[in-house]
């Protein structure tokens, strides 16, 4: 049996905090290597549910996925790991007060 060649793809996934103040939501945007979009998605999967589960929080129920490049391609600074189109009808000032939800918890790795 021949070994298919894996891919780079990104999942974005979310997340509700159920111990923080006023329950934040989180998007994260995780890499992984697999031989088609359907791997790479029940690849996020469990990784979302195990990242979840070490931090209780409450994983919702959406994963989008993005193939990155083919086979052993390098990736490095600038390589779009994801990129989603909105088809909406609404001014661009309106359509960025849409993700622009507050302030926004951050870490800084040291």
């Amino acid at each position: 049996m021949r070994n298919e060649a894996k891919a780079w793809y990104s999942a974005r996934t979310f997340y509700r905090w159920v111990t923080w103040e006023n329950r934040p939501f989180e998007e994260r945007v995780v890499l992984f290597r697999a031989s088609s979009l359907d791997e790479a998605i029940e690849l996020a999967e469990r990784e979302s549910a195990e990242y979840a589960g070490d931090q209780d929080f409450e994983v919702l129920n959406m994963v989008q996925a993005y193939r990155i490049s083919d086979g052993d391609e390098e990736i490095g600074a600038g390589t779009e790991v994801f990129s989603v189109l909105h088809a909406l009808d609404l001014p661009a000032d309106a359509f960025l007060d849409r993700y622009d939800s507050g302030p926004a918890h951050t870490q800084i790795s040291q």
